[in-house]
């Protein structure tokens, strides 16, 4: 075996990840854009805590005293340092003047169109393995801490907008010598021998130094199915990112202990390096762009994480996200304000500064401080989360368009997938059952760590390990319920169609499942014979007078139907549950009356006022259409 490239990297991983992590103070709410001290004097008075402070483009280094980050600290601001390595970790999204932040993608999608022939345009330039941009980039991090960790920084951004190719798009990124050699290596992690790769691939390398992965386009032109040349190659990039991401958060620890190192606007889970079972340990921070259930994979892969989100306006459905996302897990927001809607340059308050005041007052106040501080409560149900299904799915999906996968745009990957809509809709149609699942990932999947859950849900996992295969059937011999949308484990997970799925007898001998992800009733009454429902149920108010019950609760025949919009949050908090019903964003929301349903009588108090409900086993609410409704539920 070759000795990797990358080895250096990998001891530095090692060596970082014994460091005790840093902490993350309460809710934090940063301005983009540089301003005044008058400005920055206003933002404080609104509870904005910090801004962000740039290194020098040119070169590449980062000066304390500059006048963003005095400003600043001279008005008792932390600031974050911005862009460290965007052009190595987005090297084909960054601000360039003059032309479109993709500029670079587009070319090569058009010089690769016009002629096929060309394998060059597969070379990421830099490259994620290559050896001298490695120590290039964690040397300048290193001298970026070391010059700012006097300050504290909330948070070393190692990049923004960062990805493989341009964000989240398809590209056959990396082809270059390093990257290669690292592969190859790699995959003496995921065969025993040669001889099982060829078996695997269909191919007949005679040595190691001679494996050659198989290209998107040929991959697409194969009639057999057999995608794992093409796969294992998507999973080799997506490891050579998540590597590389560690390699500078681990640089950030070196030189600054107390550091945090980040990366900022991560995208859907996907391709460009998005497969969050390997990203979610890369960084302490990620300011995230929360689709198709990314934020929640993330929290669920790795608790510790700090999710940050950013914020354009105060318009409605904005405010909503802010709301939303908190309750998910982030704990902090970037404001960007290219127009001082939020501040004038005269230092008067904006318009947005006026609806962002109450806002921020509640989030870092005692509203805010309780839910950071608790535990978000899982319910007994686990949902697969399978790069490898996604990664087939996308190429059964793009196969009968032919080469139109070379031109397809980062905007276009965003939506569609099968694996992907199916997780986002059984993910939405669970939340309106009052239901909060737990995400599991293939080797937490493999390894039984499944929360305690009694029912797991597979979407669209078609591609699955020998091992992850076993654990089903363990776990379905043992009682639980497999719930899948289309049957599963029709593909190994390096992307090989097999002759009959191993877990095909599961379904037809009862054991699982087949439900379509968006039908809740059929869910809905699949759990309840599995004894799982809402701890806090809720139904719409009825229209006429309830119809009360001996011990005064509603008669259940009285009662409406489960509210089809409304989400809820369940925390602990010591002795205390916290719970949280926010409602989904319609432009034309009025205000909503439900009732929840306690377990028993319990002491209740409104945590956005601190006003006492009093003791109560059913609680009538009007719930808002953007502001969430936060109760304190406790026995004494």
């Amino acid at each position: 075996m070759k000795p990797l490239a990358g080895a250096t990297v990998l001891l530095i991983w090692a060596c970082g990840a014994q460091a005790a992590p840093p902490v993350w103070p309460d809710y934090q709410i940063m301005e983009w854009q540089p301003r005044s001290a008058q400005q920055l004097a206003v933002l404080k008075g609104i509870g904005v805590t910090g801004g962000m402070a740039p290194i020098n483009r040119d070169s590449g280094s980062f000066d304390p005293s500059s006048a963003v980050a005095s400003a600043l600290r001279d008005q008792g601001m932390r600031y974050y340092i911005e862009n460290i390595a965007t052009d190595f970790y987005a090297a084909y999204h960054r601000f360039t003047p003059g032309k479109k932040p993709n500029w670079r993608f587009t070319e090569l999608q058009r010089h690769y169109r016009d002629n096929l022939d060309d394998l060059t345009v597969f070379v990421r330039d830099p490259g994620l393995s290559d050896p001298v941009w490695l120590k290039r980039v964690t040397d300048r991090l290193v001298a970026t801490a070391n010059a700012a960790k006097v300050d504290h920084p909330l948070y070393y951004s190692l990049g923004d907008e960062t990805g493989i190719a341009d964000l989240a798009a398809n590209w056959d990124f990396d082809i270059a010598p390093a990257s290669l050699n690292d592969f190859r290596t790699w995959l003496h992690t995921q065969y025993p021998s040669l001889t099982a790769l060829n078996a695997e691939w269909g191919t007949r390398f005679p040595v190691w130094d001679q494996v050659m992965p198989e290209l998107t386009r040929t991959a697409m032109q194969r009639s057999d199915d057999n995608f794992s040349a093409w796969s294992d190659f998507k999973a080799w990039m997506d490891v050579a990112f998540a590597r590389a991401v560690r390699a500078g958060t681990d640089a950030v620890h070196r030189a600054d202990p107390a550091g945090l190192a980040g990366i900022e606007g991560a995208q859907v889970p996907g391709w460009g390096g998005y497969d969050y079972t390997r990203l979610a340990h890369a960084v302490d921070v990620m300011e995230i762009y929360d689709t198709y259930e990314n934020l929640a994979i993330l929290r669920s892969l790795n608790p510790a994480i700090v999710p940050l989100t950013t914020a354009f306006n105060t318009r409605p459905k904005q405010l909503h996200a802010i709301w939303r996302e908190w309750l998910r897990g982030c704990r902090g927001l970037v404001l960007w304000d290219d127009r001082s809607r939020i501040v004038q340059p005269d230092g008067t308050l904006g318009a947005d500064g006026q609806g962002y005041a109450p806002v921020f007052a509640a989030l870092r106040g005692p509203l805010g401080r309780a839910v950071l501080d608790a535990q978000p409560v899982f319910d007994p149900v686990a949902i697969l989360y399978s790069p490898a299904s996604f990664r087939v799915a996308w190429i059964q999906e793009q196969r009968p368009h032919g080469d139109a996968w070379i031109t397809r745009t980062a905007a276009q990957e965003d939506t569609g997938d099968a694996q992907r809509e199916a997780l986002a809709a059984y993910a939405q149609t669970l939340a309106h059952l009052g239901l909060t699942p737990r995400y599991v990932g293939p080797d937490q999947l493999a390894a039984n760590e499944l929360g305690g859950a009694k029912v797991l849900m597979l979407p669209h996992a078609i591609a699955l390990s020998s091992a992850e295969t076993m654990a089903i059937q363990r776990f379905a011999a043992h009682g639980g319920l497999v719930i899948a949308d289309t049957a599963p484990g029709g593909f190994d997970a390096h992307g090989r169609r097999l002759a009959k799925s191993p877990l095909a007898d599961l379904f037809t001998a009862g054991r699982g499942k087949i439900l379509a992800t968006n039908d809740s009733v059929a869910l809905g009454n699949t759990l309840h014979a599995a004894d799982i429902g809402p701890r806090f149920p809720i139904t719409l108010q009825p229209a006429a007078p309830h119809v009360m019950a001996d011990d005064g609760r509603p008669s259940k025949s009285s009662a409406g139907a489960p509210p089809p919009d409304v989400t809820t949050y369940v925390y602990r908090h010591g002795n205390a549950t916290i719970v949280a019903l926010h409602r989904d964003f319609n432009d034309n929301a009025t205000p909503e009356q439900v009732v929840l349903d306690l377990p028993r009588p319990m002491q209740v108090t409104d945590l956005r006022d601190g006003r006492s409900l009093g003791r109560a086993n059913t609680v009538t609410l009007t719930l808002d259409g953007v502001m969430p409704t936060v109760l304190q539920l406790s026995n004494e």
